[in-house]
């Protein structure tokens, strides 16, 4: 066991050596020049600032003229900047950049950026060789995480159960080889899993959907470099795990490279992505070793009471370990998955109001049947089997031990399901929805034949000002847009250039802004309609 703990301990080292801070998905803080901007002279190069580092893919950045043509752009990514140097001939008119970056926890963000040089063109056609749309890809996605945590942690937790939890139990050869035969048929499930999972993770950053798994592009090493890595220590770490439960070995270099593959999704997904990433990096690691070990644990026993249950000694060795282990294990599942669930959703309205927190509740739930189960388990059956009871009843209470954790087994599968899902489910929701009402500060400008915007300032005192913006169809119906609206305010003397957004409901956007000065203010709103698309009006809000 102590060897086991140390293996634990410089799993924990590795994983975080090899783990990066980030702070949750990657946001565009502004560009140069800026949306909507009405140039004199063409710019040598436009330049995207996030508020993280970000990866660009390839074609990540393209620029496209008014007629949809491509116009050459050398693209460059450097920490939060990502910059594209223009050719130095560009004709009057408007341009189109479109970009597509890779977040630090591996989910993609894409936008566009359009400007004029001169004047704008009296008509813009969307490129239309950029793919950006999905499909079925997330869903495949999610069905092969599942499969790959439920392989992964059935093989991990075998592994544990051979090397420790069967320790001094008397099995069967046939047994024992049933044992092994399962957790070499789940490593190999969860090794071709993980390697289905690698074109996935880079046709989903590229955005070409499931027929971007074939192309060459999609297995960049630079774009899924940490699921190569995943696939790799599961790999190494799970095949070392079958040979030595074949031989019958255990010895600290197998517990530890066992634990690496078990701690492999640690690399990557939403945990990385939030502060304290250390913290959260061993929480989820503890969260993956507790499954693991349940999960074999459980399915070993299902394997092997019937064989023992005719052996009081054995029987009661094999299920007060196993029961007492699961006692910890059940605190640790529980405060670990608080932990990282409250740290990643922040509160309640997220928790119920989004798909993340509700697929999240669904897997507390899930959880907390299992815990039903196991404590009838330990409580109820358990003293019948080791009891000094009599042979039936022994063998009996074997039975429903068996069936019990065969159904606490099977909703463990349920769990890393939804796990899987949840792994495709990036958190962030909006916040309450906040409509724009009539009152005084009203105004509104049609941007295009079937689009109208409305903004309002708050007319309370002070140059302190919140300013709600809200795109409609001509019904006066809100929409919900490709991204959030592009806005600008400004006067003839004073420039505040784009004043960042808050999503508050369909179609609806807020910001608080500061005016230094009071009087007209010019507010100039781009919609960004779809990716290519940015109709843009510009409304007169009075100052007071």
């Amino acid at each position: 066991m102590p060897a086991l703990i140390l293996a634990v301990l410089v799993a924990v080292l590795t994983v975080l050596g090899t783990a990066t801070s980030a702070s949750a998905h990657a946001t565009l803080v502004s560009t140069d020049p800026a949306e909507g901007a009405v140039l004199p002279e063409a710019p040598s190069e436009v330049t995207f600032t996030f508020d993280e580092p970000v990866q660009l893919v390839p074609d990540g950045l393209l620029a496209f003229d008014a007629e949809g043509k491509r116009v050459d752009l050398d693209p460059k990514a450097s920490g939060v900047e990502v910059t594209g140097e223009l050719p130095g001939d560009l004709a009057n008119g408007t341009y189109v950049i479109t970009w597509r970056v890779v977040s630090a926890d591996g989910h993609p963000i894409a936008g566009s950026l359009t400007f004029h040089v001169g004047a704008p063109s009296p008509k813009v056609v969307p490129p239309g060789s950029v793919t950006t749309e999905p499909g079925a890809l997330p869903t495949v996605q999610a069905i092969v995480h599942g499969l790959d945590y439920v392989a992964l942690l059935l093989a991990g937790g075998l592994a544990v159960f051979l090397s420790w939890t069967v320790r001094g139990v008397r099995l069967a050869d046939d047994v024992r080889r049933r044992l092994v035969r399962v957790l070499r048929g789940s490593a190999l499930v969860a090794v071709l899993a993980a390697a289905a999972a690698v074109p996935l993770a880079g046709a989903y950053q590229l955005g070409s959907g499931l027929d971007g798994v074939l192309d060459p592009a999609a297995l960049d090493p630079g774009l899924v470099q940490q699921d190569l890595q995943v696939l790799a220590l599961q790999a190494f770490g799970l095949a070392v795990a079958a040979w030595a439960a074949g031989q019958r070995r255990s010895s600290l270099v197998v517990d530890l490279v066992t634990a690496l593959a078990v701690w492999s999704p640690a690399l990557v997904g939403h945990t990385r992505a939030y502060e304290p990433s250390a913290l959260l990096v061993v929480t989820d690691a503890l969260h993956l070793t507790a499954g693991a070990v349940w999960l074999g644990g459980l399915t070993g026993l299902a394997l092997t009471l019937r064989s023992v249950a005719g052996r009081p000694k054995d029987a009661a060795l094999l299920l007060t370990r196993f029961s007492t282990l699961a006692a910890g294990l059940l605190a640790a599942l529980a405060l670990s998955g608080v932990l990282l669930g409250w740290r990643i959703v922040g509160s309640w309205s997220r928790l119920f109001g989004e798909t993340y927190g509700r697929l999240l509740l669904v897997k507390v739930a899930l959880v907390l049947v299992v815990a039903a189960i196991a404590a009838v388990n330990r409580y109820r059956l358990l003293p019948r089997v080791t009891g000094d009871t009599g042979h039936d009843v022994r063998r009996q209470g074997a039975a429903l031990v068996r069936r019990a954790v065969v159904a606490e087994a099977a909703l463990l599968v349920a769990v890393l399901g939804v796990t899987g899902f949840l792994t495709q489910k990036p958190p962030g929701g909006e916040p309450p929805a906040a409509a724009p009402t009539a009152d005084t500060g009203v105004v509104t400008g049609v941007a295009s034949d079937d689009l109208k915007v409305l903004a309002v300032l708050d007319p309370g005192p002070g140059l302190q000002r919140r300013l709600i913006v809200q795109v409609q169809n001509l019904a006066g119906d809100p929409l919900d847009l490709h991204d959030a609206p592009a806005v600008a305010l400004r006067t003839s003397s004073v420039d505040l250039g784009e004043v960042p957004l808050t999503p508050t409901g369909s179609g609806t956007y807020a910001a608080d802004v500061v005016f230094p000065t009071t009087g007209t203010w010019k507010l100039q709103v781009s919609i960004r309609v779809d990716e290519f698309t940015s109709p843009v009006t510009t409304v007169d809000l009075d100052v007071k």
